[in-house]
């Protein structure tokens, strides 16, 4: 009896052991290696983009910027130091799960798959997948793209709806993929293809910096919602309460409204909040979609 006893606690001990191990813990490692790596994009204006200065910056790179104040507060080292890791649509969520970045700062949607591999903080935006073109090729509707080519963003949430919506309405659309969003403006601004599929926040951001904004609109209606969130490693209950902090931090004290406002209110580019986002900062969620 006793034998048997020690036996089963002996089990029990070790699989409480190998649980504990099999949790991340970004914050000692941060604290260990005196570093944090904040992973971001390079074409995804205006969330997460390389400015002409050389600089990473964007909305997701200022929330993150907040949430690495918060992470030198929490482990008392005001000399930690900054790394910024460029990342591209298709290794991203790669990136987080190896350790390769702390935090993924870009235009990530928060997908029920996706939380298989990676955690998400609070929503931090609320976009919607639609199809931009140029106003000349008179498209008004999905239908009016039967038999042309489209373009989208490979590894992307809009890349598999579109596929679908393709199939689905037996519309015969060639679908062409491209590494990242800049490149897919790029292929439709240059009539390789009729259309190019993306967030409305993305596609704003880039016929904003292109050389004749009024030359574009968007055709036909949303084709999906899209709950943007910042990812990091799954199974790490510090930095998972850090990062609930930082972000409910943000929606609570209003600085979120700032952010929001110096991205998507000032200058030529405008996106009024939605009432999505609204009801989002009134009640946190991390609700991903499928």
């Amino acid at each position: 009896m006793l034998r048997g006893y020690w036996s089963r606690k002996l089990v029990l001990l070790a699989l409480v052991a190998v649980s504990a191990w099999s949790h991340a813990d970004t914050l000692s490692e941060v604290r260990e290696r005196g570093e944090f790596r904040l992973g971001h994009r390079e074409s995804s204006s205006p969330f997460s983009y390389i400015n002409d200065k050389g600089e990473a910056v964007g909305y997701s790179v200022d929330i993150c910027l907040k949430v690495f104040d918060l992470v030198k507060s929490e482990l008392k080292r005001s000399d930690l130091r900054l790394r910024l890791v460029a990342l591209k649509p298709a290794d991203r969520i790669a990136a987080v799960k190896d350790g390769r970045v702390d935090v993924e700062c870009g235009s990530t949607t928060n997908t029920v798959t996706r939380q298989k591999d990676v955690a998400f903080s609070y929503t931090t935006f609320m976009a919607g997948a639609r199809l931009l073109a140029k106003k000349s090729s008179n498209l008004k509707d999905l239908t009016d793209l039967r038999g042309k080519t489209i373009v989208v963003t490979e590894k992307t949430t809009t890349e598999t709806v579109i596929k679908q919506l393709n199939t689905e309405r037996n519309l015969g659309m060639k679908i062409v993929l491209a590494k990242d969003h800049a490149e897919g403006f790029a292929k439709m601004e240059s009539g390789e293809a009729a259309a190019v599929a993306n967030d409305d926040a993305l596609l704003f951001g880039l016929v904003g910096k292109s050389k004749d904004p009024t030359a574009y609109d968007f055709v036909g209606k949303y084709v999906s919602v899209e709950p943007y969130g910042i990812m990091y490693r799954k199974d790490d209950p510090a930095f998972e309460k850090l990062m609930d902090n930082a972000i409910a931090g943000l929606f609570s004290n209003g600085q979120i409204r700032t952010i929001y406002a110096k991205w998507f209110e000032s200058g030529a580019f405008k996106l009024p909040m939605n009432q999505y986002m609204k009801e989002n900062l009134k009640l946190p969620n991390k609700y991903g979609v499928q």
